[in-house]
């Protein structure tokens, strides 16, 4: 417990530096360290602090662009129908990272609200029912795959609202990065080699599918393929130096 204490306090000590580095507003700071403590930052267990988690995909963005000058964490976009919120941006360059993410199986259910999203970004027509949501199918997008989206690795509901959420904004670039073991330690575990491979697969698919290529292209987002960085090569400037 007092090691997590001690390192959850080092923690926000280091954002507030960050924030300070990058110039934000004191505002900005305030907001930010606020949505952090709210989401990031709870115990999610007693001593158990989701950010510290050692497979935070936020932890991993902000040391990943811990020297990068204008960058700005936990932007919120309007979707028009509620918000999207980018782990990082600069300017209309957006970044959403992953890591142990990929492991879970993800809702595929959106608010009935972005049923007019679907129609206008992709020509995709959901009736009012009772349950107030629309269920996603990959056959909406013409992506011919047995798993249904619930069983993806890729969390296709939110890559949606992302789109939202540019498309909204203007237009840009949506860049996501996945934070992974050593390649060898992947390739000499079957259960993981087999969800990197499928991961591959799936996005393959979604970058390739035509309604995903017509959308982007018409409201100007561009969709680099993803970028795979192993955590082993990473410095860990929040454990740097705390001692605990």
């Amino acid at each position: 417990m007092a090691a997590t204490a001690a390192l959850l306090n080092h923690l926000i000590s280091f954002l507030k530096k960050v924030q300070v580095h990058f110039g934000q507003d004191k505002l900005k700071n305030r907001k930010l360290l606020k949505i952090l403590q709210d989401k990031e930052l709870q115990e999610i267990s007693p001593g158990l602090i989701k950010m510290c988690s050692v497979a935070s995909s936020s932890r991993l963005c902000f040391i990943n662009f811990a020297n990068y000058n204008e960058i700005e964490f936990e932007r919120p976009l309007s979707t028009g129908k509620g918000t999207a919120k980018l782990d990082a941006s600069k300017y209309n360059l957006f970044y959403e990272c992953k890591c142990h993410e990929i492991f879970d199986n993800h809702n595929n259910y959106l608010s009935l609200a972005y049923k007019e999203n679907l129609k206008e970004f992709f020509n995709i027509n959901y009736q009012k029912n009772d349950n107030a949501y629309c269920k996603l199918n990959l056959t909406d997008f013409e992506i011919e795959k047995e798993e249904s989206i619930y069983n993806l690795h890729f969390d296709m509901k939110q890559f949606l609202c992302h789109l939202f959420g540019i498309a909204k904004n203007g237009g840009g670039t949506l860049q996501y990065i996945f934070f992974t073991p050593k390649k060898d330690l992947i390739e000499n575990n079957d259960f993981c080699r087999d969800v990197y491979k499928e991961l591959e697969n799936e996005i393959n698919l979604i970058w390739n599918c035509e309604k995903i290529k017509a959308m982007t292209k018409k409201f100007k987002i561009k969709l680099p393929q993803p970028q795979m960085i192993e955590v082993s090569t990473m410095e860990d400037v929040v454990m740097k130096n705390i001692k605990l």
